[in-house]
């Protein structure tokens, strides 16, 4: 009878962690579009800075370079779950959008543009945080 308990307890266990997986899996699509949020981050869209036309690649690399004065995103889909425990990937992201001064990368200051909330409808942040989950 124990070995029996025991069985539906380790099978119970592996259900639970499975679906944990699961739910750690986002499909960028169910958050927005991938290839709008590619535009907002290689352009800024024609919203974030129309006169220059750069968006975040002024100041972040995709490469794993740190020539740019922000972080390489390279592998931030991977991450960017693990940042702040207490937040999603998509969550961090988020944050990390509207105020990105919230949490620094060690080596880096707090420079990012602030506001970027005033430019940015939350579709768009969707969309970029869809393209960030891409990488």
């Amino acid at each position: 009878m124990k070995r029996s308990w025991l069985v539906i307890v380790l099978s119970l266990a592996a259900l639970l962690s499975a679906c944990g997986a699961e739910a750690a899996a986002v499909n960028p699509l169910d958050i927005g579009n991938p290839e709008r949020g590619r535009e907002i981050f290689e352009t800024g869209g024609g919203l974030i800075t129309p006169s220059t036309k750069q968006g975040c690649t002024g100041c972040h690399s995709l490469d794993g370079s740190d020539r740019n004065s922000g972080p390489s995103l390279q592998g931030i889909a991977r991450r960017a779950g693990e940042r702040m425990p207490e937040l999603s990937a998509v969550e961090y992201l988020h944050q990390s959008i509207v105020d990105p001064g919230a949490y620094l990368v060690d080596g880096y200051e707090d420079e990012m543009m602030k506001g970027l909330k005033v430019f940015l409808k939350e579709e768009d942040i969707n969309d970029l945080i869809a393209f960030l989950l891409t990488q």
